[in-house]
């Protein structure tokens, strides 16, 4: 005797396309009060200094040469271009991420 009654494929669909909308709505509302934490809190101002330091200067361009270099060799090593794209997309992002971030949060007006 089976006690857990199964859904057809389309109905089973349809919950969680209403769980994940839920989820969603739910997510939206607990982040409104993070919104402001863009423009606001002077408690993280210490750790954002600290983190978009260590980004941009001489740690982030370590790993970012660090990622690109080891994803050429991986690429060399395995015939393949992927890896390669791979560190090179890394080495750019770490490069230009954190002024690319910056700017998003400088003119998000939320």
């Amino acid at each position: 005797m089976e006690l857990v009654q199964t859904l057809p494929a389309d109905q089973a669909a349809a919950h969680n396309r209403i769980k994940n909308a839920i989820f969603a709505a739910a997510l939206m509302l607990a982040l409104i009060p993070v919104a402001d934490a863009g423009t606001t809190g002077a408690a993280f101002q210490t750790f954002y200094t600290f983190i978009n330091d260590a980004a941009t200067g001489y740690l982030g361009r370590g790993i970012a040469l660090t990622g690109g270099v080891i994803g050429l060799g991986m690429g060399a090593a395995t015939g393949k271009a992927l890896p390669a794209a791979i560190g090179i997309v890394l080495a750019i992002f770490g490069a230009l991420g954190p002024a690319i971030v910056n700017s998003i949060f400088a003119s998000a007006i939320i």
